[in-house]
Formats: structure tokens, sequence, C-alpha cells
């Protein structure tokens, strides 16, 4: 099963609607303000972190991606707040960009070696973003799998877990940005 914990996203929404719902594989959503409510059967293989408005600082409840993230042994997916959280949560940091970025950006892959890439026939993919904050600092445990010229850490995982985070939007960016989370899933074996 699939943990997905909405932080208010649009896009979230969009993906549940135009993927999700079409897919053989169990699913769950929880609200970024909801308890983790799940029965003793449930067996979590994955968890997606949506992204969101504010940031990880703010006071906007975000304690469900918290509890989700230290509580499952499972790999994660973090999309823009998701990104941040993971990042924050790990001891890295983010920082306020100049202004509101949102427009389609080229990304470019440094280690496409990764399984998150595979089948990506292209070092550079073009991701729908939205955002206002980047990843600064990247926490210890983690490396940049890819950069832009917004953020040099657009696409990060830990170095020993397959804990991932997306800047940009991958859900909604097309062939190559579903791709990368077909990919994930495989990670998970949901697919």
């Amino acid at each position: 099963m699939l943990l997905i914990i909405d932080n208010q996203s649009a896009f979230i929404k969009k993906f549940k609607r135009q993927y999700l719902s079409e897919q053989d594989f169990d699913y769950v959503f929880f609200d970024h303000n909801q308890p983790i409510t799940l029965s003793a059967k449930s067996k979590i293989k994955g968890i997606i972190l949506s992204g969101g408005k504010g940031n990880p600082y703010e006071p906007l409840n975000l304690t469900s991606n918290y509890v989700a993230l230290m509580n499952f042994d499972v790999p994660v997916l973090g999309f823009c707040l998701g990104h941040e959280i993971i990042a924050v949560s790990y001891r890295g940091r983010i920082k306020k960009l100049p202004e509101y970025h949102a427009k389609k950006e080229i990304i470019t892959i440094t280690k496409s070696d990764d399984p998150i890439f595979n089948g990506l026939d292209t070092a550079q993919v073009n991701l729908v973003k939205r955002h206002s904050f980047h990843v600064s600092e990247l926490p210890e445990q983690f490396e940049s799998l890819a950069g832009s010229d917004t953020c040099s850490n657009e696409i990060i995982k830990h170095k020993s877990k397959p804990i991932y985070g997306f800047q940009s939007h991958p859900e909604v960016s097309g062939k190559d940005g579903m791709m990368m989370v077909e990919n994930f899933l495989r990670i998970c074996k949901i697919i």
C-alpha cells in the first residue's frame, strides 16, 4: 500500500484523479494535519509527501509528514514542500528564493545511474515547478542527483536509504516525470 500525505497540493489531487485512480494497487491519503490511523494489517510499502503552501518552518501543522518519515522504514518520495520537509528533518537547510518560481524548468541530472532515472534517455528533463524556497544546504546523509539554474539540489537522495526529494512536481510533468514516479513505485515494489 502507498501512503500519501497531502499538504494541500492541487497537484497531488490531480495525480490522484489522473493516475492513481486507474492503478491496481492500494493507496491511502491523509491530510498533513490528520493523525495517521492505519490498521495493524496495513502493509505500507512506500510514502509520498506532497507539495503544498508554506515551508517546514512556518506554523502549518506538518506533523503527519514527520510521523510518516520517521516511523516507517520504507522508500519515501517528497515533492516540493515534501522535498523541503525531508531536507529539514535530516538537518539540512532551506532558503527563500529572491522571487516565487512558477514555470517549467530544465533539470540537469548529474547521477543518471540511480534507479529513479531508469528508462530516461536524456540527462535533462523539463519539470513543473512552483515554489518560494529551495534546499540550500544538503543534510550530511544526502547527495544531490540533479540541479537547475534555480536550485543546485533539485533532486536529492539519502546515501543509504531509498529516500528521494524533488523540488519540482514530476507527478504533473508529463512522460519523463511520470517515468521517475513509476520508478519510485518499482523501488517500493508496488508496481
